[in-house]
């Protein structure tokens, strides 16, 4: 069976999250477009210590346990349901401007100007 390239989800809360785990096996890669209103607190989250006047631009990527600091923020604490699925399946996970989580799935064909930074390959 030939996977999916990407399947893009709006985010609906818990029924989003209750969707993500059937699509697993199906995908390579799964999109998540939050409301706009996340990103300052995403940004926030995920880049502790900027100054203030930063442009508040996301660019963080890591394994499931990026989900833990995804879940801090207020109205996304249901993504840390998705811990233990995407620990299983070895995915990673890349959040980015404008508020998108995207999973990505291990064969996951990426195109040129895509790129997934290893927290690991950064020490």
């Amino acid at each position: 069976m030939e996977k999916e390239p990407l399947i893009k989800l709006p985010w609906r809360g818990r029924e989003t999250i209750e969707s993500i785990p059937p699509l697993l096996e199906g995908a390579q890669r799964i999109e998540i477009t939050l409301p706009s209103n996340y990103n300052h607190a995403l940004f926030e989250t995920l880049h502790p210590g900027e100054p203030p006047a930063q442009l508040e631009e996301i660019d963080a990527a890591g394994g499931p346990e990026l989900l833990v600091h995804i879940a801090a923020v207020s109205g996304l604490e249901e993504f840390s349901l998705l811990t233990e699925p995407l620990t299983a399946v070895r995915a990673m996970v890349q959040v980015s401007s404008p508020a998108k989580i995207f999973i990505i799935l291990p064969g996951a064909n990426l195109k040129s100007n895509e790129r997934i930074i290893h927290p690991e390959a950064e020490e």
